[in-house]
């Protein structure tokens, strides 16, 4: 498995944003285990063999949110990525559970520096996520990766960072070749709830071929945290447009015209809270049901952007978008 950083790894919280630097992890089998974080075992992988990896494939990057440091970040997203590859330790489950995604190729999980001190901080994140956008399109259109397509699953803040780096990279489309932007799932998504009728986003969601938003009211989240931080971020950035109320609370609000209208699927679920979209290792719930930080909700939300990518029904009903 490969894992893509664009924060420095020698420290496990409120790192640098870095340039691309790609972690190999060999030898998952099913029954690997993500906690203890296997720190040791990760080991920096050659541009070729990035290269190698990744040529002509369709590519789905998985990106986590705000204050998750590089730990809970690779164990959550790797624990994730070895199921929609398929073998993963589900699969030994009674019954077995299978998330493999058979509308990718490759499942890559991305760490980006994303935790700073307090969560007051967030207001002033955006420089960073901005800054890890322009490392990400770099890498997208480089000679080290050539991927035939590019998918996202994202949580929380991640979909800014996946919706910024596709901007970034479609400001090069005229210098360099771009791979096909497929799908966006966008879960508990910490953006504006208007960010997909915006002109700001106009050219990434214009981009993607299909979006998919996984929203919940009962996220605390963002209910509680987003409207006071993206006020405060709005006033201390330029072109960060939007109201303020979070897309992963109530979905998305499209005008009627909006382009992006016809490419958007809404699953609205009434008991998510923040916590409950990701496997979360290093903290699982208590008593624990499945391994590597899995719940029945997680589970539910995996199997949604499996079916969104492999262009099946999802298990949560989808709604007509208001």
């Amino acid at each position: 498995m490969l894992i893509l950083s664009f924060r420095d790894m020698s420290t496990p919280r409120c790192s640098a944003v870095t340039a691309a630097a790609a972690y190999a992890l060999d030898a998952i089998v099913p029954a690997f285990p993500w906690s203890p974080a296997p720190g040791r075992a990760l080991r920096l992988a050659g541009w070729l063999e990035v290269q190698r990896a990744l040529q002509g494939k369709h590519v789905c990057f998985l990106i986590h949110g705000f204050n998750v440091d590089r730990d809970g970040g690779y164990t959550g997203l790797g624990a994730m990525a070895q199921e929609m590859a398929g073998g993963g330790a589900l699969t030994l489950a009674h019954p077995p559970i299978d998330l493999r995604t058979l509308g990718v190729d490759v499942v890559v999980p991305v760490l980006w520096a994303g935790d700073w001190y307090l969560p007051i901080n967030y207001p002033f994140l955006l420089g960073d996520i901005r800054a890890t956008a322009r490392r990400f399109a770099d890498f997208i259109w480089s000679a080290a990766s050539q991927m035939r397509r590019v998918s996202f699953v994202t949580h929380s803040m991640g979909a800014r960072v996946a919706l910024e780096t596709v901007l970034q990279a479609l400001s090069a489309q005229e210098r360099y070749s771009l791979p096909v932007f497929d799908t966006a799932v966008f879960t508990a998504a910490a953006v504006t709830d208007q960010a997909l009728d915006l002109a700001y986003f106009a050219p990434a969601v214009a981009a993607f071929r299909r979006i998919a938003v996984v929203s919940s009211t009962a996220d605390e989240v963002l209910s509680g945290a987003f409207p006071w931080g993206n006020a405060a971020e709005e006033a201390l950035w330029w072109n960060d447009p939007g109201r303020d109320v979070a897309l992963g609370l109530d979905g998305p609000q499209l005008s009627l015209a909006a382009a992006a209208r016809a490419k958007t699927s809404w699953y609205p679920q009434g008991d998510h809270k923040h916590s409950d979209y990701l496997p979360r290792p290093l903290a699982p719930d208590v008593p624990a049901r499945y391994v590597n930080g899995w719940s029945d909700k997680r589970l539910r939300v995996a199997e949604t952007a499996q079916a969104v990518l492999d262009g099946a029904a999802a298990p949560i009903p989808r709604q007509p978008i208001p």
